[in-house]
C-alpha cells in the first residue's frame, strides 16, 4: 500500500510567497513588452530601448500612421513607446522605491469597489447607482482564438487599466514602460497588480537600504562593499531576488556612451575622425581578399570597421518590472554605489565619488535652488546669526553696495573698502580687534 501523503503540516516559505506574488494569475501576467537595456558602466548610464509594440497595435486597430504625427507625438497609453531613454544607474530604482504608490492605490481601489458594487443585480446596488449617479456597466467577455486576438484583448484591457490606475502607472518611469498583460477587467485583477508593485517596492527598499545606504549600521559595516553586503543580506532570508535576464550582444557605429574600443589602424582612424564623410567616400571598391571570400564579407565593411572600430556591449532583454529592477540593482552592486537620504528633502540620492555630503543636487518642488544650495544658504545664515563680526560685514556690504548702485560710492572706492573690510573682519574673528572696533570702522569708512 502506498503511504498516504498529508499536507497538514505544509508551510509556505519566504521563497514560496516571493514566487507566488510575482508569478501572476490566469487574469494577469507581469511579463509583456520586451525592452532592451544597455549598461554603460564607464559612464554609469542605462539606456533603455522601449518597445514600439504599442505603436504597432495602434496601427492595426485604427490604421494609425506614425509618419503623419508631429515629432513630439506620444502614445496615449505608453508615452515612451519606441523611444531611447537614458538614466544614471541607480536613479530610476530609487525613484520607484520612493513613489507614493500606496497613497494612489487606496483611492483607486475604493472607487473600484463602489463600481463593482454598483454592477451587482441587487437592491443595494440600485441604491448605490442612484446615490452616486452611476450607470451599470455590462462587462464583455471575449474568448480569443488566436495569439493576435489575445494580444488585442490585452492591449484594450491595458487601456482600461490606464483609465482607472493612471496615477499609479505614471508614478515613475519603470511602472510606465513595463505594463502588465491583462486578460480580464476586474477589481481582483487590479488588486493583484497593486500587490505585485508593493511587494517589489518593499523588497527593493530593504535591499538598497541594506546594501547601499551609507548610514545603515555605518560603523558595523564600515569597509564592506555593496556586493558583499548583498551577500550578508542573502543570509537573512531565503527570498532573494531571482536573476531572470536574457542577455544578447549589440553593436553600434556610435558606440555606447563612454565605452572604449582599441584602435589598431591609427592612421585610418585619424582620417575618419578628421572628416568622416570624406573617409567613408574614399573607401576603394577593391577586389575581395581571401578572408572576405571565405566568410562572405564585403570589402567595404572590412574597411569601415578598420577606420571606425565598433564596441560590443551586453544588452539585456527585460520584459517585466521585476527584471528591470534587478538589473539596475545588480549594476549598482558592480559599481559599489553608495546612497544617502537627503537631510533637506528626505529622498535618497546616489553619492558621487568620495565627496561627503548630506544633501542632494535635486531642486525640490516649489523651490528654485537645489537642496545643496538651500542647505548652504541656511548654514551661512546661521553662521552669520551666531557670529556678530559676519553680521556686521554683511550689513555694511549691503549698505555700501546699494550706494555703489546709485553712484554715491565709486567702484574703485567700493573695491578698496571690500578688500580692507575682509581683512578687518578676519582680524575680528581672530580676536585681534573687538566687535565694537570693527563695527565703528565699518560704519564710519565713508563718513
Amino acid at each position: 500500500m502506498p503511504q498516504e501523503i498529508s499536507f497538514e503540516n505544509l508551510e509556505y516559505t519566504d521563497r514560496d510567497r516571493y514566487r507566488e506574488v510575482r508569478r501572476g494569475t490566469d487574469e494577469i501576467n507581469f511579463s509583456y513588452l520586451a525592452n532592451y537595456v544597455v549598461a554603460d558602466m564607464d559612464g554609469r548610464v542605462l539606456t533603455i530601448e522601449v518597445s514600439n509594440h504599442f505603436i504597432e497595435m495602434l496601427e492595426k486597430i485604427e490604421g494609425f500612421d506614425r509618419d503623419d504625427m508631429p515629432e513630439d507625438w506620444q502614445h496615449p497609453y505608453l508615452p515612451y513607446a519606441g523611444m531611447m531613454v537614458e538614466s544614471p544607474i541607480g536613479e530610476q530604482l530609487l525613484a520607484f522605491c520612493e513613489a507614493d504608490l500606496k497613497g494612489y492605490m487606496r483611492v483607486i481601489l475604493s472607487l473600484l469597489q463602489v463600481r463593482e458594487a454598483a454592477d451587482k443585480d441587487t437592491p443595494a446596488a440600485e441604491a448605490v447607482c442612484e446615490k452616486f449617479s452611476i450607470k451599470k456597466s455590462s462587462p464583455v467577455t471575449k474568448k480569443p482564438e488566436t495569439h493576435e486576438e489575445l494580444d488585442l484583448i490585452c492591449y484594450e484591457n491595458y487601456e482600461y487599466l490606464m483609465t482607472v490606475a493612471d496615477s499609479v502607472i505614471d508614478a515613475c518611469l519603470y511602472t510606465s514602460i513595463f505594463p502588465p498583460c491583462i486578460y480580464s477587467r476586474s477589481l481582483k485583477t487590479v488588486e493583484t497588480y497593486f500587490i505585485y508593485l508593493l511587494s517589489l517596492q518593499n523588497e527593493y527598499r530593504r535591499l538598497i537600504d541594506f546594501c547601499c545606504n551609507s548610514d545603515f549600521y555605518a560603523e558595523d559595516l564600515e569597509g564592506i562593499t555593496a556586493a558583499s553586503r548583498f551577500r550578508l543580506y542573502c543570509e537573512t532570508t531565503d527570498a532573494i531576488p531571482v536573476r531572470p535576464l536574457n542577455m544578447s550582444f549589440r553593436f553600434s557605429w556610435n558606440g555606447f556612451g563612454e565605452v572604449k574600443t582599441p584602435v589598431r589602424d591609427k592612421e585610418a582612424h585619424a582620417r575618419f575622425k578628421q572628416n568622416p564623410g570624406m573617409a567613408l567616400n574614399s573607401i576603394p571598391n577593391r577586389e575581395t581578399n581571401a578572408f572576405e571570400k571565405k566568410y562572405g564579407i564585403s570589402p567595404v565593411m572590412t574597411e569601415m570597421v578598420r577606420m571606425m572600430p565598433i564596441p560590443v556591449a551586453s544588452s539585456y532583454r527585460c520584459s517585466s518590472l521585476a527584471e528591470m529592477l534587478y538589473l539596475e540593482f545588480e549594476k549598482m552592486l558592480e559599481l559599489d554605489l553608495r546612497i544617502k537620504k537627503c537631510k533637506h528633502c528626505g529622498r535618497y540620492f546616489v553619492l558621487k565619488g568620495n565627496y561627503p555630503t548630506e544633501y542632494c543636487d535635486r531642486i525640490p518642488e516649489g523651490e528654485t535652488q537645489t537642496c545643496q544650495a538651500i542647505a548652504a544658504t541656511a548654514k551661512y545664515a546661521q553662521k552669520v546669526k551666531d557670529n556678530p563680526a559676519l553680521a556686521i560685514f554683511n550689513r555694511a556690504y549691503k549698505r555700501y553696495h546699494a550706494r555703489l548702485k546709485v553712484g554715491s560710492v565709486k567702484p574703485d572706492a567700493f573695491k578698496k573698502w571690500k578688500y580692507e573690510a575682509v581683512v578687518m573682519r578676519d582680524r575680528c574673528l581672530d580676536g585681534e580687534i573687538t566687535v565694537t572696533e570693527f563695527e565703528e570702522w565699518a560704519n564710519g569708512y565713508f563718513g
